[in-house]
């Protein structure tokens, strides 16, 4: 309050024209929350594998052609990619595993649900938030936006409900699995 009194009179003691100042009070201080919007991994993951974006199809085309060429060294490069690439769905399937890679084909549809919905952000997870956050769960709304069957609907959002699978087990499992 002193400041507020003293910084005009000090304006107007060197000639600098003031405008009032306005007191700060509890009022101007209240923001609305900022809405992040969190998801599941895992079901974003069997979505995008039951999706059209999956590329396995046109890799299994593109091994089969190999294969009839007889190009034994394109073919061990996409045994070498389907190995690679089970694995790491494994990991976002089961475990707690980052999947922007899979929302990578629908990201203008995620900007235009954020703006939908409100969000400064979407984020796997938070692993703090202040008072002034809240959190938005749109699983549901991003496994949509890959136009899942009913069944798919469903298998991804119980995922949800199943336990982690640890990070060590799931380095474990064989790639065919």
């Amino acid at each position: 309050m002193l400041l507020t009194l003293l910084i005009p009179a000090f304006c107007l003691g060197l000639g600098v024209p003031t405008a009032p100042v306005p007191a700060l009070t509890p009022s101007h201080s209240v923001q609305a929350k900022i809405r992040i919007g969190t998801y599941d991994n895992r079901s974003i993951a069997i979505a995008f594998a039951a999706s059209r974006h999956n590329p396995v199809k046109e890799k299994m085309a593109a091994y089969n052609k190999a294969k009839a060429a007889g190009e034994k060294d394109k073919m061990k490069e996409l045994e070498a990619w389907g190995e690679n690439y089970q694995r790491t769905l494994h990991f976002q399937g089961f475990g707690r595993v980052p999947v922007n890679d899979l929302l990578q084909p629908v990201k203008e549809k995620v900007r235009e649900l954020a703006k939908q919905k409100g969000l400064a952000a979407v984020a796997m997870s938070c692993d703090f938030t202040s008072e002034d956050v809240e959190l938005v769960d749109i699983t549901e709304d991003l496994v949509k936006l890959f136009e899942p069957t009913d069944r798919t609907l469903k298998m991804a959002l119980s995922a949800r409900s199943a336990k982690l699978v640890d990070l060590v087990e799931l380095s474990k499992l064989p790639a065919n699995k």
